[in-house]
């Protein structure tokens, strides 16, 4: 037996690559019990990327026509508490993998289980699109407008993070740049001069809200609350901004300038300290 003994034709086609066919060959023993779901990747069991099990197979749900109706059903469903259900969109905590088992689902709110609404097995969805929910805002013992640095390799740069009515989230990097960088610095209590603002995650993508975005900063704001903001964003984590705050060293005198690498001390490497420290120049329009 094999896929020769069925009818095909083999001699013409219309197809390309973009085109080539696969399976999924399910394992007789099932992963998960049918309308199970979980969630997964969020900071707590409160919250995270919603995965359903359909047919013994965990997969996804989309993202399509997600509500606070049908986070609130998951919450539900969990046992956990739906006072603060919040349906999140767009992979919030990550893509997930393997199938996507729901698309264009409908909750009222009263469903015993997500497998009770209206929804379709069938979608048009990639993994990009992979719904979430947060069914209770986790408080922390942080302060309102206080700032932390994430996932650097020290304590001088990482990811911005923000408290928030006592939780932590992150700020997108739409319009973010060295000036709201100094201003987080000069928060820290480190050095604003010379401050960096980087975007798209440079230090990995962050989990949970994103507490503002479009953030305009004229760089001598004592805190990132002083400056221009809004609490509505159309971002992803993947857009999570970040500083890198450079402290002073002593390695050289700021301005000074040598040659490494050449021959003779009439050529080389052009390398110049800048706040204690040398580095390299970059040859766009040399």
């Amino acid at each position: 037996i094999s896929l020769f003994d069925c009818s095909y034709d083999p001699d013409t086609s219309d197809c390309t690559h973009f085109e080539d066919a696969g399976v999924m060959c399910l394992e007789s023993e099932f992963e998960c019990n049918h309308t199970d779901i979980r969630l997964v990747g969020g900071n707590n069991y409160t919250e995270g990327r919603v995965e359903v099990c359909l047919f013994g197979i965990w997969g996804t749900v989309c993202d399509d026509f997600w509500s606070t109706n049908d986070a609130v059903v998951v919450c539900n469903q969990l046992n956990i508490s739906s006072a603060d259900a919040t349906a999140l969109g767009s992979a919030y905590f990550g893509p997930g993998t393997g199938a996507i088992n729901m698309d264009n689902v409908f909750c009222d709110g009263s469903e015993e289980q997500l497998t009770d609404c209206t929804f379709s097995e069938t979608h048009n969805c990639a993994h990009s699109e992979d719904a979430s929910v947060i069914c209770v805002f986790v408080k922390s013992n942080c302060t309102d407008g206080e700032v932390r640095l994430a996932d650097g390799l020290n304590d001088t740069e990482g990811r911005v993070e923000l408290c928030v009515d006592g939780v932590w989230g992150t700020v997108c990097d739409d319009l973010w740049g060295n000036s709201e960088a100094q201003v987080v610095c000069r928060q820290l209590g480190l050095n604003s001069e010379g401050a960096i603002g980087v975007g798209s995650a440079t230090y990995g993508q962050g989990v949970g809200l994103i507490h503002i975005d479009d953030v305009q900063c004229d760089g001598d704001e004592s805190d990132l609350f002083a400056c221009s903001y809004t609490t509505n964003h159309n971002c992803i984590h993947a857009e999570d901004a970040g500083v890198q705050c450079v402290e002073p060293g002593n390695e050289c005198t700021h301005g000074d300038v040598n040659l490494i690498g050449g021959s003779n001390y009439t050529e080389g490497r052009v390398e110049v300290c800048i706040n204690g420290y040398w580095g390299t120049v970059c040859d766009d329009s040399w």
